[in-house]
């Protein structure tokens, strides 16, 4: 049955003699995405890329205008140019337009678009895909916990600090991130492709579970928050699946309680230190500490300084060391750590409105599925393997914790994943004239 589950989506892949070479070969990219963002920024940018340019050759020669005919291609596109324009017409047009920067931002679209049309022509990509990315969780969380008992893992790489794992990833501490974004998205996966039977949802549970634990051991404590809210939404929204759910929380927290008292270096870190850091900021108990405090506020100084339009796309980095903007000798760095306020210092408020519009269509999402809940309408509600996806991009666009910088390139393809998914199963139904349940 393992061999089954394994092997058998690959075999009806590339067998499939229906599928064009292109298809294969772009399909595979995406497959491989797992992967290859172990690997860092690079190459995920590059199958990004490809992907995308791939969805415009193939839809623009072809007249495919359903693809685009739809507000979270339009508003993405606005965001895009504009973000281009406040580079052109910012201090340091040259930077801000590169490093990280606005130039090819609408590249982001053309991904999720491509995801759509690859799903489209492509019946097996997603079974692939769903098993490539729980081979390499499973591969991360075990070098993870190599590291966490050891201080060093497979490959050699040291921990970055005593509470702090990186893993596969060398010096970056995002070995969390990258569990706790992936684990989400593949358990909307599994939920969507197989059969809610009692073996698949005990599965899918030990799988959250490994997760949940690997997270918290990696000392960050942002993704621990995406995952604990990501829990509590599924515990709200997915009654049949909410008793297994639950069990794998307790099982989750007695884990991670004998993991403190084994070792009260975790302990120290994910829960004194940050009720120390959360008590002592200027809005007491919100999940940041004094440090993000101070490049928030470098940031609002930029906002008020230039309210409409901010002070230019990704120039954070550039501005934060004036003595205008300057909180503390803290307070500069790369960017602000979180996207809602990034958009406001360098984008104004004409920038952050339209993530802010986005975030409030998730959240009607959401509240409107909750009312057909309550009312037991089942006509109207989302089907719940189809919710999953507008849900993490809740939990990803979160506004209350800190994030990775708005242009960075690792952290969007993950922004990008279920945002092609999402819009697949909202718009397929009105632009083809069936349902979603025979998608």
């Amino acid at each position: 049955m393992m061999n089954n589950l394994i092997f058998l989506p690959f075999k009806n892949f590339y067998l499939d003699r229906s599928l064009k070479i292109d298809v294969i070969f772009f399909s595979t990219l995406f497959i491989l995405l797992p992967i290859v963002l172990i690997t860092g920024p690079a190459l995920p940018d590059i199958f990004l890329s490809l992907i995308a340019s791939y969805f415009l050759f193939k839809t623009i020669p072809s007249k495919k205008w359903h693809y685009y005919h739809n507000p979270i291609f339009y508003g993405f596109i606005i965001f895009s140019i504009y973000g281009v324009a406040r580079s052109v017409f910012s201090d340091i047009p040259i930077d801000s337009l590169s490093n990280e920067g606005s130039m090819f931002y609408f590249r982001y679209i053309f991904f999720a678009l491509g995801v759509w049309y690859l799903l489209d022509v492509n019946p097996h990509m997603s079974k692939c895909f769903l098993v490539v990315s729980i081979l390499s969780i499973l591969i991360v969380c075990i070098d993870g916990l190599y590291q966490y008992i050891y201080k060093i893992n497979l490959f050699g790489n040291l921990a970055h600090a005593p509470s702090r794992l990186t893993g596969f990833f060398g010096k970056e501490p995002i070995i969390g991130r990258y569990v706790a974004y992936l684990s989400m998205f593949t358990f909307a996966l599994i939920y969507q492709n197989f059969k809610k039977t009692k073996k698949v949802m005990i599965l899918s549970v030990a799988f959250l579970v490994i997760s949940e634990v690997i997270v918290f051991l990696s000392g960050e404590r942002a993704p621990l928050f995406y995952v604990s809210l990501f829990t509590f939404l599924v515990i709200i929204f997915i009654p049949y699946f909410r008793l297994y759910r639950i069990l794998g929380l307790l099982a989750s927290i007695i884990i991670i309680y004998a993991i403190l008292q084994i070792n009260p270096a975790a302990k120290e870190r994910m829960l004194d230190k940050t009720i120390d850091q959360v008590s002592n900021t200027k809005l007491s108990f919100l999940p940041y500490g004094p440090h993000h405090e101070e490049h928030y506020l470098s940031a609002f100084k930029m906002f008020a300084d230039q309210p409409i339009f901010g002070i230019g796309t990704n120039t954070f980095r550039y501005h934060c060391n004036k003595e205008k903007y300057k909180v503390t000798k803290r307070s500069c760095s790369s960017h602000p750590h979180h996207i809602y306020i990034q958009a406001l210092a360098e984008l104004g408020i004409l920038g952050f409105l339209l993530l802010v519009f986005f975030y409030l269509y998730l959240t009607y999402i959401g509240i409107r599925q909750l009312f057909f809940i309550l009312l037991s309408n089942q006509k109207k509600k989302i089907p719940f393997e189809y919710l999953l996806y507008p849900m993490i991009l809740f939990v990803y666009w979160w506004p209350l914790v800190p994030h990775m910088s708005l242009y960075n390139n690792w952290n969007n393809v993950f922004m990008m994943l279920p945002l092609g998914y999402f819009m697949r199963y909202l718009y397929n139904a009105k632009v083809n004239g069936h349902s979603n349940k025979n998608k």
